[in-house]
């Protein structure tokens, strides 16, 4: 889970491949986009955020600090057990309800966003899809609606094969 992994071998000189790369001990992932062959950028590199960390147990150590909040936006840094500063995630709102969650480094480099579907705005399900900066699926959760509060409550279901998620992405726009 969280793991990169490919959906078909392409020719070097396709015009646009992606190349996992990972250490030996399947440590630390990366992701190389590639034009007509050539090296364009790195679009995942689990050094900057892994997303097998994504999980309830990992992030409870993990703070929360806010930098900044209107009625638009939250800007909030995230810092982990260690009280280092990891992330700096920004939020968007609409009707007070997040929609879009910018996560980047704290050096500023994108690396993610969480988008958040409400049956309330007319979406298919209550949950939240994680997107890489090629804005690829990578994982998805759904969860029940807390009746009082309006916000996400128990964890329904999660899924991290997204093969069938990226018509879901193009087909949604917020």
């Amino acid at each position: 889970m969280g793991k990169p992994y490919g959906l078909k071998i392409v020719e070097a000189q396709s015009a646009k491949s992606y190349k996992i790369v990972t250490d030996a001990y399947h440590k630390r992932y990366s992701i190389e986009k590639y034009q007509q062959g050539q090296f364009e950028t790195v679009i995942y590199d689990s050094s900057l955020l892994d997303f097998r960390h994504l999980k309830p147990v990992d992030q409870l150590a993990w703070n929360r600090e806010c930098l900044k909040e209107d009625n638009q936006s939250a800007v909030y840094i995230l810092r982990n057990q260690d009280d280092r500063a990891i992330l700096i995630e920004t939020q968007l709102f609409e009707k007070n309800w997040c929609r879009s969650c910018e996560i980047r480094s704290v050096h500023g480099i994108p690396l993610s966003t969480h988008q958040m579907f409400y049956q309330a705005f007319g979406d298919p399900f209550d949950g939240v899809i994680l997107y890489d900066i090629e804005n690829h699926p990578v994982m998805k959760k759904t969860y029940a609606i807390d009746s009082i509060t309006k916000e996400f409550s128990q964890l329904l279901t999660e899924e991290w094969d997204m093969e069938k998620e990226s018509l879901l992405s193009q087909s949604i726009k917020i």
